[in-house]
Parts: C-alpha cells; structure tokens; sequence
C-alpha cells in the first residue's frame, strides 16, 4: 500500500512539474510576443529601435562589420539585457524618462522622453576613440514623455542588476526583498524562469542607428561582401533548422531571447548535439 502511494505521488510531482514548465514556456512567449510589438510601437513614435546598452547602461560598441577580423566572435555579445526595461518602460532619470524625480517632491509617471538622434539622449562623446557612452547626459527633463510602450501583468518579471555575473556567466539578479536589491541599479526584463530577456537587433553601421549595412567591396578584391545579420548570432538559430528560419533570421530587425527552461545556451556551436540551445525561445522583430 506505501510502495503504491509513493508510486501515485511521484507519477503527480512529474505531471504538475510538466504542467508548470508547460505553462511557463507559454506565459515567457506571451511576454516576448508583447515586447515585440512594443519594440514596434516604439520605433513608430521614436524612429528607430532602441540601440544595444550593456548590463552597466553604457553604449555598446557596435561589432566590425564582416568580413573585419573578430566579427564573428564580437557579434555574438552584441545584445542588451538593460535595453527593454530602460526604453520600453523608463528607469533612467529624469533626464531621460518619466522616472527620475525633477525635484525632491516630483516623480513623474512612466514613460521615457525622445532620445535624440543618438538614440542615448543625446550623450557625450568620451575618451580618444570617438565612442558614445550612456553617461554624462544632456537631455530636457521637461521634454514630451513617450509611452510607457510596455505594461508587465507581474511585478516579479521586473529585477535589478549589479552588472556581476556568477560563476556559470549569468548576469546576477534581484528582486524587491531580496539582499542585493538596489532601486538606483540597471533594471531587466525576466522571464518565467527568472533569467534576463536578451535584446538582439541586427548590427548597424556606428553612430547610425536608422542605418542598415549594403553589401559593398570593402576590401577591394571585387567581390560584395556580407553584411551583419542576425542569422550570426548562434543562438538565436532554431535546433531544428530549415530554409525559412534562415532567411527569417537574415530579415528580421531584432529578437528577443530567453534561454527556456533549463537556463542553459550555447553560444559556440552552430548545430549543439548536447541539445543545450533545444529549448530556446526567440521571438523575431520584422
């Protein structure tokens, strides 16, 4: 009679585990599915998608165009897990969004105000090498406050970030409660399994955001060379590939990435036989 309830109870863990990581995969895709068209709504108010910050909120550096030395190793950290909740909600201050207080009294509502050409509210160049950081910032904190382009049904799928990684990479992540939660830190985006949402766009030319790469003979040999797209970046290629994803990947703008359910990704093998990338989630931008 124990062993045949011991037998029951273990045959209805496995079915509510399966029922739970059913209905996580599912609330994660809704969640990507509402970012892409609040990417959408974003570039139709603004102009552009917004631009790769790093988990620090500084400007990435954009990777060198192929077929440059080092594109494709340099294209495949080209994302942003700061990007969404920075521009499709607003946690900057109040130079940049609806967020920082204009005085010790006034918080205004959510929302972020133009960024300006530069996608970065208008920043200041700095150091020798001509690079935007997301510092230093020179925007009118009385400008017009677009959205918020993204309302989150759940409060734990908002966390903050220190910018450190633990010992397997992943970027660390807090929840109000939590010791290291700080408000003033970088947000992100989680999914249902409390790990960042990447934010991919195709690579543009530097400081061009509008911009897209043209297939030109840029080393002279007489041959167009390729361009940048997202069809590089290894993880967001399916498990199980066809033609149509390829050219999806070599069409869409950007992407959204969650590394699913076992937390796991690689980012070094194009067909992974440790089935590692297998359950990747990504969602395509237009």
């Amino acid at each position: 009679m124990v062993a045949m309830i011991i037998m029951l109870l273990s045959i209805l863990i496995v079915a509510v585990n399966a029922a739970n990581r059913t209905s996580q995969r599912a609330n994660t895709r809704f969640l990507m599915n509402s970012l892409q068209q609040a990417l959408v709504s974003f570039k139709d108010d603004v102009g552009y998608y917004p631009p790769v910050l790093g988990d620090d909120r500084d400007l990435l550096d954009v990777p060198p165009a192929p077929p440059a030395s080092g594109y494709e190793l340099e294209v495949q950290n080209w994302f942003s897990q700061t990007s969404l909740a920075d521009y499709l909600i607003g946690y900057g201050d109040d130079r940049e969004d609806g967020y920082g207080a204009i005085d010790d009294t006034t918080k205004p509502a959510p929302g972020i105000r133009h960024p300006g050409t530069d996608g970065v509210w208008m920043a200041t160049v700095s150091g020798g090498d001509g690079t935007l950081e997301f510092r230093n910032l020179t925007g009118n904190p009385f400008g017009k406050v677009y959205g918020p382009f993204l309302e989150l049904k759940e409060k734990r799928l908002l966390a903050s970030t220190d910018g450190n990684t633990d010992a397997a990479g992943n970027l660390n992540v807090f929840f109000p409660g939590d010791g290291g939660y700080n408000e003033d830190d970088p947000k992100v985006i989680v999914d249902y399994w409390s790990r960042p949402i990447r934010y991919y766009r195709r690579p543009y030319p530097p400081g061009a955001l509008k911009a897209s790469y043209r297939p030109v003979d840029r080393d002279g040999d007489g041959l167009l060379d390729p361009v940048p797209t997202l069809a590089d970046v290894t993880v967001l290629r399916p498990f199980y590939f066809t033609e149509g994803a390829e050219l999806a990947l070599r069409s869409g703008e950007f992407a959204i990435f969650s590394s699913g359910p076992d937390r796991v990704l690689n980012v070094s093998e194009w067909l992974d036989n440790e089935g590692f990338n297998k359950d990747n989630i990504v969602e395509l931008g237009p």
